[in-house]
């Protein structure tokens, strides 16, 4: 049995005691309503609410046997069998574009003639997630490097939400951790120039005597004024699979949104796409509202769907708009499906790879589930240096285009990477939580052509490590438990900047209630998607959800963030489902 884990409901502390001897991890508080059972019980656990009929992702196993799974050398495998990362979407990916549904503008029903939305049971069928399998513990005398590039995407925690308000628990296979983590913002210290790292850790929930390792990434704050004009091009697939209140409706809602919150001498333009594409508005100042606002509400969703035709034409005309003193960017607003012209996601990266490198960055923010190909968007993100989003409310797109995307649109670090270095006298073992399909082999962390992760002005990364100490190391003892490396390209200058820090031993509390209300936070996080994507090697199981539920609702008091709370709402769900 997890002791540590048996604890902490019973202080309604997530963490209690957790870090302690075995004798702590004895005392009558594991006894109590809310113990966690025997991790081993929860492998057969079955789950209500699990769909089964997720499109395009691979059989679950050691994540160095899938095909086309990243791998660095702190992940299962070894770095001679590690794929090069800029290679990471694959040939496989070819057959994942799931066709468009029958309909257009004449159809019946849809975003204006239907009276009800689609049910919910339709939305989960056909959707296209990849699984990326899990990162196995790795032995620090044998491989003491980790490396990966950052990652500030957020879509996977949006589309979970979106299952659970539906009364059902997301595909596994869409659960990536990071973007969960990434979804809330943390206290890191702040960077004066590029980017910033913050190290703690505390007591861990996975397994007893071990320890969370958090490194934080700030990216330096520019003011709205100081960023410079903005030039964006939105390319918005208007095909039949977009005719849904959930869908067209939803974009239209939030390009009003944001054209709201953008400065009079920015530039707005809209290509859409559906059979082929076409220009709705050319570059336009913001000055110039009311034109904008009438070309967004005069799209109308019909005919298959063209995503080479749309981006090709989108990307034509950012060229045209081009601010060499300010920011490009295409925003891609789509449910992913291809199902004309190119549809393999590697062609399609490549064709805007050329763009990107020039300085017009990809941001691609998904809407409607059904027929949904989560696994286009994240790529094309991130192959087009920007960031993937999902939007399933009205709120998520004030918070995306009201709150955030605006405030990110400066590039303030590319090609950012991190290489963690573990001190093998110290740390027996250690797994990284997520980044599956963010490996950069570990000879490649200084080498400055591949192609890594992208930071906007005021963008956060959270990387969390599972770590478990040497035999007769304390946390009290004067030491390192490894060094952190962080390397990014200047985007201004072209210089290449390198920074380190240590992992002191005395950075990490042993006591839950002692660590950073910031940390538990990440913490808790983590955990929920640990046991959503039923990770073997994190040691819980659904049974953990109510004691999860109750810690978060304690942070949830104490912190007094909407985001918080809308945590405990989807724990909540979720314990409801299993």
């Amino acid at each position: 049995m997890n002791k540590t884990v048996a604890a902490l409901a019973a202080a309604g502390v997530l963490l209690a005691g957790c870090g302690g001897n075995d004798d702590e991890a004895g005392t009558e508080d594991t006894t109590e309503e809310g113990i966690f059972d025997d991790a081993d019980d929860r492998a057969d656990a079955g789950r209500s609410g699990r769909p089964t009929d997720t499109a395009q992702t691979r059989e679950q196993g050691d994540p160095g046997d899938a095909e086309g799974a990243l791998v660095d050398s702190g992940s299962v495998g070894s770095e001679e069998t590690a794929e090069e990362p800029i290679d990471a979407i694959g040939d496989d990916l070819a057959e994942s574009a799931t066709p468009a549904q029958a309909g257009g503008a004449d159809a019946e029903g849809g975003l204006f003639g239907a009276d009800e939305p689609p049910p919910a049971t339709d939305r989960q069928e056909g959707n296209t997630f990849e699984d990326y399998g899990y990162r196995d513990f790795v032995t620090a005398a044998d491989d003491p490097l980790s490396t990966f590039a950052l990652d500030v995407d957020t879509g996977s925690y949006s589309v979970a939400r979106r299952w659970l308000d539906e009364g059902s628990l997301p595909p596994r296979e869409s659960v990536r951790p990071e973007e969960y983590v990434n979804a809330f913002a943390y206290d890191y210290d702040t960077a004066r120039d590029g980017l910033e790292l913050t190290i703690d850790g505390g007591p861990s929930p996975f397994g007893d005597d071990r320890h969370l390792v958090r490194i934080g990434v700030q990216g330096e704050i520019v003011d709205d004024r100081d960023r410079g004009p903005a030039a964006l091009t939105f390319v918005i697939d208007t095909s039949g699979s977009m005719d849904r209140d959930d869908r067209l409706g939803l974009v239209k809602d939030s390009l009003t949104i944001l054209v709201d919150e953008l400065d009079d001498d920015d530039t707005v333009a809209i290509v859409t796409y559906d059979d082929r594409s076409g220009v709705v508005l050319e570059p336009t100042e913001v000055g110039e509202r009311d034109e904008i606002l009438d070309a967004i509400d005069r799209l109308r969703p019909g005919g298959s769907t063209n995503l080479e035709a749309g981006l090709r034409e989108g990307y034509a005309l950012a060229s045209e708009a081009f601010r060499t003193d300010g920011i490009n960017r295409v925003v891609l607003a789509s449910d992913g499906v291809a199902n004309v012209g190119v549809t393999d996601p590697d062609e399609l990266a490549r064709m805007i790879r050329s763009d990107a490198d020039r300085g017009i960055n990809l941001v691609t923010v998904g809407f409607g589930m059904g027929n949904f190909n989560d696994v286009t968007m994240e790529q094309l993100a991130d192959r087009g240096d920007g960031f993937y989003a999902y939007v399933d409310t009205e709120d998520e797109a004030e918070r995306l285009f009201e709150d955030e995307l605006t405030s990110t649109l400066l590039t303030i670090a590319k090609d950012a990477k991190i290489q963690v270095e573990f001190d093998a006298d110290v740390v027996d073992s250690y797994r990284l939580i997520g980044f599956e399909n963010r490996g950069v082999l570990d000879r490649d962390f200084r080498n400055d052509e591949v192609d890594a992760g992208e930071l906007g002005a005021g963008h956060q990364v959270t990387a969390i490590y599972d770590v478990e100490l040497q035999r007769g190391v304390s946390l009290d003892d004067r030491g390192d438990i490894g060094e952190v490396y962080l390397r990014w390209e200047d985007p201004d200058g072209g210089d290449v900047i390198e920074i380190d820090e240590d992992i002191d031993l005395r950075d990490v509390e042993e006591r839950w209630t002692d660590t950073r209300v910031d940390f538990q936070l990440a913490t808790v996080v983590a955990v929920f998607a640990e046991i959503l994507r039923e990770n073997p090697h994190a040691g819980l199981g659904y049974e953990a959800l109510p004691d999860l539920l109750e810690e978060t609702e304690r942070l949830a008091d104490d912190l007094d963030d909407r985001d918080v709370d809308d945590l405990v709402e989807l724990i909540e769900r979720a314990t409801e489902l299993v």
